[in-house]
């Protein structure tokens, strides 16, 4: 049971959690147009059903960190999170004997030479990056969820993660990248942490990751083109607070911001004021002592 599962499900988990969730008030935003959660004009437009709109956002999850490290000088190594590689190693593993699964490998070992080629700064193909971003999605997505699909045969199954998206996926993800080019406040060489990772230690949520972090200010990357308040959302973020308090604080956040892609705004919460509005001491000695129920 994951993090987000435990928020949507478990009443224990709400409980603790709820009393430090920041409301719509405590946020902040950059932009002086309009406040945070308040209706705003939408950049890029969508209509995908859920599962594609999921994949939507692991793939641009992918292209961010890429994009940032490009910008930054990073390693490609470090900003290509692994669990896109675990994914293909379960497929390779368990569908070796399929023909489409050589497909599978050189689009997989190709997509990492345009992962290392963009970040270093040369110039390639939007479509071969973009579409590595998407099966990267995919092979994320079945690691950390499984099969939730019936396929006709494995041949089928294996495919599914060549098929290139379809254009109209295609051209929202490079209008999302436009939009992150003209709007996101980057600032040069500031240090960037890839997925950070929390509850590493003890597993007390079963996992939970983030999706970036640049120097002080924890980073969560929302697609949708939903513009209110969401509390649940609100806590996955403070969560990843309370989390890192419990691990040692191995990362210094000083600010847990979305960025809403769709609109091109970043609406943030700084801690020193959830320090000063709530009572976080009570709610780490209460998710100290949290256990998971596994039903």
């Amino acid at each position: 049971m994951s993090l987000t599962s435990l928020i949507h499900t478990n009443k224990d988990f709400q409980e603790i959690i709820r009393k430090v969730t920041p409301k719509a008030a405590d946020f902040k935003s950059y932009s002086t147009e309009v406040p945070p959660f308040k209706k705003k004009s939408i950049l890029a437009d969508s209509n995908f059903t859920s599962y594609v709109s999921g994949l939507v956002r692991v793939s641009f999850q992918y292209m961010i960190s890429a994009i940032l490290a490009r910008k930054n000088q990073d390693s490609p190594d470090k900003a290509l999170n692994p669990l896109a590689r675990k994914g293909y190693e379960v497929i390779h593993e368990f569908f070796s004997d399929v023909p489409a699964i050589d497909e599978l490998t050189h689009l997989f070992e190709s997509f990492t030479g345009v992962w290392d080629s963009f970040i270093r700064g040369e110039a390639v193909s939007e479509g071969e990056f973009i579409h590595g971003a998407f099966m990267c999605s995919k092979l994320d997505t079945i690691y950390r969820l499984g099969v939730h699909a019936t396929f006709t045969s494995p041949t089928e199954f294996v495919q599914q993660f060549i098929h290139p998206p379809m254009p109209d996926v295609e051209s929202d993800l490079k209008l999302l990248w436009q939009i992150f080019e003209e709007r996101f406040p980057y600032e040069q060489r500031t240090e960037i942490k890839y997925f950070p990772s929390f509850d590493e230690k003890r597993r007390r949520v079963g996992g939970a990751s983030a999706d970036f972090m640049i120097g002080d200010t924890l980073y969560d990357i929302k697609t949708t083109k939903k513009h209110g308040y969401n509390w649940k959302e609100a806590a996955e973020l403070v969560t990843y607070y309370l989390l890192n308090r419990l691990e040692g604080e191995p990362y210094k956040i000083q600010k847990l911001a979305f960025y809403k892609a769709r609109f091109g705004v970043i609406e943030y919460v700084e801690i020193g004021d959830l320090l000063r509005k709530y009572d976080m001491e009570e709610a780490l000695n209460d998710l100290s002592k949290f256990q998971r129920r596994w039903k």
